[in-house]
């Protein structure tokens, strides 16, 4: 949960970083499906038209490269915070309520 009593530089980080992981990540993982589907439509769309599925399959390699890198760095945060105990990051779960 993020708190926002800051009688630590701690606190101030552990702010920045879980403001950080409720926004921007879950704002770049969007941006980078809505690339690569558009990139599936501008293909399929523009079957006779080379440069426009070219375009296309442009957009879907750069969409799969940016959910890659950030999910590897979103692992790659979750491995180093088990290992140095600072708790663990905020990854989405499913939650156990029926």
């Amino acid at each position: 949960m993020c708190t926002n009593t800051f009688t630590t530089i701690a606190d101030v980080i552990n702010y920045l970083m879980c403001t950080l992981m409720r926004s921007v990540v879950p704002l770049l993982i969007t941006v980078a499906v809505v690339a690569f589907i558009w990139g599936v439509i501008q293909a399929f769309i523009n079957p006779d038209n080379e440069e426009a599925r070219k375009k296309g399959k442009s957009y879907m390699i750069w969409g799969i490269v940016a959910l890659f890198v950030i999910t590897t760095i979103w692992g790659l945060v979750g491995i180093l915070s088990d290992t140095f105990g600072l708790g663990t990051p905020l990854i989405p779960q499913l939650s156990n309520t029926k």
